[in-house]
């Protein structure tokens, strides 16, 4: 393999000096490259990019021998490894102050369920991979021209190299082509096993050298490819699901978007029962999207609010793809929609800062303020004496003036020594947002009942 006439193997960094790559894609590419002629492994040390994460401004590649495990066991057959004296003695320690740790734990583990502990299972010691290899290249975003250049690069490396035959089976070198994932699931459909399926392409390859995967790394892919159709069915089930519910429910409202990948992204729904809730009891809106417990990691974002019994309904409920400010406005402004644009005139959240913004945009004219639920759960995190938090927890419901509130706050952070805590000066500053004090001309039973929702 040549790069611009010259074998990868022979590169420095004065051939690179007016090398420019357009994209990172082209840069990881070219180290993958020269890694692989060289006959080590590469992987991915640094990635900078800027303060709106859309843009790579420093990229570092290294051997995979680079660094150092922390507290890692040595192997038995390493032992003839030279390493500096003060490395070995730092390593004893850990492992000394391991092996005591996990002895004290089998202890306690063995008190409490007795000593049904198999005495032939042994712990698998893991191999050492790190070598602090200097071997590296760094590039670096020239915003003048808009490319990248090499700013720095090493081929040193201090440990042996593997083997040309060898090569092709190191971690990231494995890489399975769509055209073999087309062919082996070809095979497969006529009942030929997977397993001779990869035979018949290590043997059009000319061996399992050329073939440039493992066959683990091939069922590995086609599992992965087995999993997505399995998502896209069950998003097609979903759509058709609400359909059904649509036919059967005339107040029924379901809006959903999709994504560059033509998949599914956002879903909101509510039913005719969520739609009499809202316009009897919709003066408050509880918002929240702490819900992750499904198998696609989808937060699940619930509407509701309060009777006049002070009993949770719901208003709708959505499947969102993330936790952006330019997802909450969609899901806000579709809940709107489907409620024929009545707005509430209070919103309580958790505190999220995404959330909060995409309730100014939407709703500028609703109160916001924070759940008092998770305010609680904060105030035991952060403030460890229990009087503390009792007096902590009176300032959020006290039935105070402004002005008797900042008197009382005034008194409270002096009193228990709090003025260089920055989580108590934190919620000083948005302190119109939870205690009472600050909203008592606004309707916001709900606010005190929304533990409700969590259950």
């Amino acid at each position: 393999m040549e790069f611009r006439g010259k074998p990868f193997k022979d590169l420095m960094f004065d051939d690179l000096r007016d090398v420019k790559f357009g994209t990172i894609a082209e840069v990881d590419e070219f180290y993958s490259y020269y890694s692989l002629a060289n006959e080590f492994s590469m992987r991915k040390r640094r990635c900078d990019k800027n303060r709106a994460g859309t843009l790579v401004l420093c990229r570092k590649l290294v051997c995979s021998k680079e660094g150092q495990r922390g507290g890692a066991s040595p192997n038995e057959d390493d032992n003839d490894q030279q390493l500096p004296k003060e490395r070995n003695v730092k390593r004893t320690e850990s492992i000394l102050k391991q092996n005591e740790i996990r002895n004290e734990t089998s202890l306690r583990m063995k008190r409490v369920i007795g000593n049904n502990t198999n005495p032939t299972a042994r712990k698998q010691i893991r191999r050492l991979t790190r070598e602090n290899c200097p071997s590296s290249m760094t590039v670096k975003l020239c915003k003048d021209r808009g490319v990248y250049y090499v700013s720095e690069f090493t081929i040193f490396h201090n440990h042996e190299l593997a083997r040309p035959e060898h090569r092709y089976f190191m971690r990231s070198h494995h890489k399975v082509k769509d055209s073999d994932i087309a062919v082996v699931s070809a095979m497969r459909k006529v009942s030929v096993k997977t397993s001779c399926a990869y035979e018949y392409l290590v043997h059009a390859a000319g061996g399992h050298e050329f073939v440039g995967f493992t066959i683990k790394d091939l069922y590995n892919k086609l599992n992965k490819a087995h999993e997505e159709v399995l998502l896209d069915g069950d998003a097609q089930a979903c759509v058709t699901w609400m359909n059904m519910k649509a036919m059967r429910d005339p107040q029924f409202y379901c809006f959903f978007s999709v994504d560059e990948f033509r998949r599914l992204a956002n879903m909101f729904w509510r039913d005719g029962k969520a739609f009499v809730n809202y316009n009897a009891f919709g003066e408050i809106l509880i918002f929240d999207s702490t819900y992750k417990s499904n198998i696609y990691g989808k937060p699940l974002a619930v509407l509701v609010g309060c009777n006049n019994h002070r009993a949770t309904i719901l208003f709708g409920w959505a499947l969102l793809v993330d936790e952006t400010e330019e997802t909450y406005m969609w899901l806000l402004t579709s809940f709107l929609t489907s409620m024929y644009e009545k707005k509430p005139s209070s919103v309580v959240t958790y505190g999220d800062e995404a959330m909060r913004n995409a309730i100014y945009r939407v709703l500028p004219l609703s109160r916001h303020s924070n759940c008092a639920w998770h305010i609680g759960k904060n105030v035991v995190s952060n403030l460890k004496r229990a009087e503390t938090q009792r007096e902590f927890c009176h300032l959020i419901f006290a039935g105070l003036t402004i002005e008797e509130w900042e008197g009382r706050w005034m008194y409270f952070v002096p009193m228990n020594e709090l003025e260089n805590n920055e989580w108590v000066s934190r919620m000083y500053n948005k302190r119109d947002r939870w205690a009472e004090a600050f909203f008592r001309e606004f309707f916001l039973e709900a606010y005190a009942t929304h533990n409700a929702v969590r259950g």
